[in-house]
């Protein structure tokens, strides 16, 4: 070979250098190349798509939610604004502008990315139920099609997993739980998405708050002005809220309406919807600029892309609720002083949510203060602010009801209840009648002592004869207890060891949380938002429980409390409020004195605050936990959900006349509860006096063909 041949290459190596040459060039010139100046909003627009059985199938338009389009141009790289919050109702799209501006990162903008959620079961849901269908049907994401996002299992080890989803142009996306330390440590994060934040522990592992270990991993990205951070939640309990304290902090942005009628612009508020007397359904919006009425049809015409502005006071200036059009160019140009951004997403308008649905729902959460906090939350998007004192202790004398005779069941109750809390040295208990509307009369209580602790034994045996009682009715049928709640929370064997004995018993367990529903179920009895179990050996199979949600609860009886006084003090006057209370004449200020013994206190947690129930200094708070226990066994048989037809007919049924074959049941007397159930605190109540006020053995529902509770599936 001489050196002509070595240095010339043939005519076809030299087209393969040049092809090669060019891609190079290519390649180094898409490197240094920046991105194209497309915000999130644009390429939502351009390039998402929801599957066929969305809601809204197709591809992603504007117009379907025009309030996201500004949230969605925040989060675009080339605007400065760091940190955004959004704090709404709920299915409002706040978290789709979270996954348009995933798939945007994956595709224009690829780095770093973090996605929080409360717990890493519920990240993992949010993955499989909404990440991946939305990749699937987006053919820019979409792998298969040849889209940015790595498939999951690829053979080479680079590809997606459970925890990491990886994009096919650079950076990926880390799977998070804020109950989980071990996710949220050992990384550079550039994005963060902070999803269902306000049920984030307060303290995770004795390590300060989640949000706290988000900031350190931001850090690095945060000093060169290049991250972004987008925590999304709806609200909790005003002075708890995660997202609530955030977004006071933020510019406080509201979605001003645009009149059809007067031209003006204004921030709608729930007094401005108006209804006919008992037709919520028929529900307008009464605009407050002009005062005309407007239909839920003309609210897409009136929401317009450019509707938020800054409200938050500034210098003793915040903008008016109404306001002409040439006004909104200023109070958007103001000086928000570096601000980060807050938006307030609520039902009044979500494009998701309809006027007549929230003045349905208001109407009826109206006399249950849980279901008011849950309404305020959920549908309306804004804080619930707790009145978390309970009524005095002495008010509650008025609910007394004297004519009652003992072992007599007053007119109205059809449905019985037995709430019992557990103690080392013996049992609570509360029995309760139920009628519509949640209305109930107590039916006597009582202390049973004795050892908790072995199955079967000591105050356990004792409860058997109370739980095994029955009431006469006025047509002389008798019915046993419908439901009854047994705390599980101390000696929980020996409490699962009772209910095992009839269907009609359920061991149920106390947590504290504003967002836990009164009755719930799928969680492990030990488990706990926050805390470390790694170390402990997987749950059982059994261990899910019924899980009470105390808060609910009481918020619930303590607004029943108080609406029931103001009806006994008008002298019954009007129609009876949701929840009305009626007690017996063995109700004592002791018992009353319990019965009210918490109240709602703020306290500080890795340096945030809460709103929590705490027991008043020097008092004891049993009965208050029966009554909890009795409201569980109401929702555990949908009282609540039973229509007042259905509670006629069932009152009917169960005070219809007795078979004359079955003997002059009437004439029978009917034992109290417990003949020591006059004194409340009772701990001196000896077994024998109990064991003489109770039925010896069970007595089984003397109508076999009521089927109006007993035969109904109630499984969870």
């Amino acid at each position: 070979m001489n050196a002509e041949t070595f240095l010339m290459p043939s005519p076809y190596a030299a087209e393969v250098l040049g092809a090669n040459a060019v891609r190079i060039n290519h390649a180094f010139a898409s490197g240094l190349r920046p991105p194209p100046r497309l915000s999130v909003a644009e390429w939502a627009e351009r390039y998402r798509e929801f599957p066929d059985d969305a809601p809204l199938p197709g591809p992603w338009v504007h117009s379907n939610a025009p309030y996201l389009v500004e949230i969605m141009e925040a989060l675009s790289p080339h605007d400065p604004c760091s940190e955004i919050d959004i704090m709404k109702c709920a299915q409002s799209g706040g978290s789709a502008s979270g996954e348009n501006w995933i798939g945007y990162i994956s595709d224009v903008a690829p780095g770093p990315l973090m996605y929080v959620q409360a717990t890493i079961t519920a990240a993992k849901d949010w993955l499989a139920e909404k990440f991946w269908p939305m990749v699937e049907s987006t053919r820019r994401l979409n792998p298969e099609k040849g889209g940015t996002v790595m498939p999951k299992g690829a053979r080479k080890g680079d590809g997606s997993t459970s925890l990491r989803v990886r994009f096919r142009r650079g950076g990926w996306m880390l799977i998070a739980g804020a109950n989980s330390a071990a996710t949220l440590r050992q990384h550079s994060i550039r994005y963060v998405i902070e999803d269902d934040l306000d049920q984030f522990p307060d303290n995770l592992d004795n390590q300060g708050s989640p949000e706290g270990m988000i900031t350190a991993r931001l850090r690095t990205y945060a000093r060169q002005g290049i991250s972004k951070r987008l925590g999304i939640s709806t609200p909790t309990i005003k002075g708890g809220s995660k997202i609530g304290k955030r977004y006071r902090a933020s510019d406080q942005r509201r979605f001003y309406l645009k009149c059809r009628h007067c031209g003006s612009r204004f921030d709608p508020v729930f007094s401005d919807l108006r209804w006919p007397d008992g037709r919520p359904d028929l529900v307008e919006l009464v605009a407050p600029c002009c005062g005309v009425a407007t239909a839920h049809w003309e609210k897409a015409l009136m929401s317009l892309a450019d509707g938020w502005i800054p409200t938050v006071e500034i210098n003793g200036e915040k903008p008016p609720r109404v306001m002409a059009e040439q006004e909104v160019a200023y109070w958007k140009a103001r000086d928000l002083q570096g601000r980060r951004r807050g938006y307030h997403i609520t039902g009044l308008i979500s494009a998701f949510m309809t006027w007549a649905q929230l003045a349905v729902g208001f109407v009826e959460a109206q006399g249950d203060v849980n279901k008011l906090k849950t309404w305020t939350n959920l549908d309306m998007g804004d804080e619930f602010e707790v009145k978390g004192d309970a009524p005095p202790a002495e008010e509650l004398e008025i609910l007394r009801e004297q004519d009652w005779g003992d072992g007599q069941v007053p007119w109205g109750p059809s449905i019985f209840t037995l709430g019992v809390d557990v103690q080392g040295d013996g049992l609570y208990f509360e029995g309760l009648g139920w009628a519509y509307g949640l209305e109930n009369w107590g039916l006597g209580k009582g202390f049973l002592p004795g050892p908790t602790d072995v199955p079967g034994e000591g105050a356990w045996a004792l409860l058997e004869t109370v739980a095994t009682r029955t009431f006469v009715m006025p047509g002389g049928k008798a019915y046993g207890f419908d439901q009854i709640c047994v705390d599980g929370g101390y000696n929980t064997e020996a409490a699962k060891a009772f209910c095992r004995r009839s269907p009609k018993r359920l061991v149920v367990f106390g947590r504290p949380g504003w967002s836990m529903p009164i009755l719930g179920r799928g969680q492990a009895i030990a488990f706990e938002l926050g805390r470390n179990y790694r170390r402990k050996a997987r749950k059982k199979a059994g261990d899910d429980a019924h899980l009470v949600g105390t808060f609910g609860a009481k918020l619930s009886f303590y607004g029943a409390l108080r609406v029931s006084i103001e009806y006994a003090k008008s002298g019954g006057k009007g129609p009876k409020p949701r929840g009305l209370v009626h007690f017996g004449r063995d109700a004592t200020p002791d018992y009353f004195d319990m019965l009210t013994a918490e109240s709602v206190v703020t306290e500080k947690v890795g340096g945030e605050t809460r709103r929590v129930w705490k027991v008043d200094a020097g008092r004891q708070n049993h009965w208050l936990d029966c009554r909890v226990y009795n409201r569980a066994a109401a929702e555990a048989l949908a009282l609540d959900n039973l229509s007042e037809a259905d509670w006629l007919a069932g009152q009917a049924q169960r005070y219809a006349a007795a078979d004359p074959n079955q003997g002059d049941l009437v004439s029978m007397m009917n034992r109290p509860l417990s003949e020591s159930a006059a004194s409340s605190a009772a701990p001196e109540t000896s077994a024998a006096a109990v064991a003489a006020g109770a039925a010896a053995a069970e007595v089984p529902n003397q109508d076999p063909d009521d089927d109006w509770i007993d035969n109904r599936d109630w499984s969870f």
